[in-house]
């Protein structure tokens, strides 16, 4: 049967007194369709498909009212959406691409349609794991443009699930793409759940793009936050310390790392130890490196731009110096390699670029291959008088009595500020979710 002996049926159909509401024209349309696939005579998949594309035909035709149209093809896609439908899935998915190609030149007057048949196809392509094409599919429609009235969360949760789809496609510049549209409607969002995906895939691209300070911070934000789901809490745990085990040495790097460790889930994952070190300022010997690395993805144990360090061994090695750096005022750049297992100019450009980031505080003599850490010295002058003041009550040297008021009202603001970490951090354990809408509130 024609297109047009379609429309005509469908016209005079819906002519009928009989169709006064809405739910009785979709029973209508449903029937309708039905008969012209006549599946109590098992049609052949073929014979389904050229069926339902010509109803399509008929519903695109101009000459058939819009009422009629927007209704049938409504049901049509209600019917393409139903898993347990008797409808095959390649018949439900060349039904939903034809449908696509016939409005697409109409997209003002089938919006709606457009917006569920994309929806239900991505659906069936999620089903047979084709991640990309569901991506794309989501990434065509338009919530924000559509003349219907879309909330934020409906319109940022569609962005999520497209960011997921490209991610576990391995099409990152897709995935990035499309977080930068979700990031915009972020401000606007108060579900939660909604907002926890945003941050998983936030700190996915972040892992991916080897920000490993943005994805260990994220990540811990989410183990903070996701607390009805302890298997989630422990794998954001497990991965925060990871990235931050990855990062570039430095003082943000020891602060995420101090707080990961302060965490007593952390005590019980097995990469554990391997942070432990880092916090406490060992050596990190080759062996414990190789086993740490078992545990890591692919995408983390890829090789810098000299083809042969791993992202690991650079972090590791940086670690070393960095402990290094605590231990002595000086040392030979040829001692240094030995140490780390590189040669003498790896260990100087390494030396080089820390300081010159100001991740380290120190001076290079090229001429006798000398690095001088500048922070040892602070480090010990810390420490002493650290040790003089726990002194200072039991054995109070003798000193002019403004020096002294000083000393008392230096030691009192020391005793203050500890107080107030201590606060913080007890509060940060006990209530995180109060902590991060206060921080939240403080910060507009």
């Amino acid at each position: 049967m024609s297109s047009n002996e379609i429309a005509a049926q469908l016209s005079a159909l819906f002519r009928s007194d009989t169709l006064d509401t809405v739910e009785s024209s979709a029973q209508s349309a449903n029937k309708f369709i039905m008969d012209k696939l006549n599946l109590e005579d098992n049609q052949d998949a073929n014979a389904q498909c050229q069926a339902l594309a010509s109803i399509v035909d008929a519903c695109v035709d101009e000459q058939l009212p819009q009422t009629v149209s927007t209704a049938v093809l409504g049901e049509l896609i209600t019917m393409m959406s139903q898993s347990a439908s008797e409808l095959s899935q390649d018949v439900r998915q060349t039904t939903l691409e034809h449908l696509l190609c016939k409005v697409q030149q109409r997209t003002s007057a089938f919006e709606t349609a457009i917006i569920e048949a994309r929806q239900a196809l991505a659906d069936i392509l999620i089903a047979d794991e084709k991640w990309e094409e569901a991506a794309q599919q989501l990434q065509g429609i338009r919530l924000e443009q559509s003349q219907r009235s879309y909330t934020n969360e409906q319109v940022f949760g569609l962005y999520i699930t497209t960011v997921e789809l490209f991610l576990k496609a391995n099409r990152f510049d897709q995935a990035v793409k499309a977080q930068s549209r979700a990031a915009t409607l972020l401000i606007h969002v108060r579900d939660v759940e909604l907002v926890n995906r945003y941050r998983c895939v936030q700190a996915r691209i972040s892992d991916l793009s080897q920000k490993y300070i943005d994805a260990a911070n994220t990540y811990f934000t989410i183990f903070q936050t996701d607390l009805k789901n302890a298997a989630k809490q422990t794998d954001a745990l497990e991965r925060a310390i990871k990235c931050a085990v990855l990062a570039s040495a430095g003082p943000q790097k020891m602060r995420i790392m101090t707080a990961l460790y302060r965490e007593k889930l952390a005590s019980s994952l097995s990469c554990y130890g391997f942070l432990e070190k880092m916090v406490l300022k060992r050596l990190i010997k080759p062996d414990e490196l190789q086993q740490f690395s078992k545990q890591l993805e692919d995408h983390q144990q890829s090789l810098l731009a000299d083809g042969k360090t791993t992202i690991l061994e650079h972090a590791v090695r940086e670690h070393n110096i960095f402990m290094l750096s605590s231990l002595y005022s000086n040392i030979k750049f040829e001692n240094l390699g030995l140490m780390l297992g590189v040669d003498s100019e790896d260990a100087e450009q390494m030396c080089a670029r820390m300081i010159a980031e100001s991740r380290m505080k120190g001076r290079i003599d090229q001429v006798d291959g000398v690095v001088t850490f500048e922070g040892a010295r602070e480090v010990k002058e810390v420490s002493a008088a650290i040790f003089l003041k726990s002194q200072a009550t039991a054995q109070p040297s003798p000193m002019h009595f403004r020096e002294s008021i000083a000393a008392k009202w230096d030691e009192r603001i020391v005793k203050l500020c500890t107080a107030v970490e201590d606060s913080v951090d007890l509060l940060i354990e006990r209530q995180p979710v109060y902590t991060k809408l206060l921080f939240r509130s403080a910060d507009v």
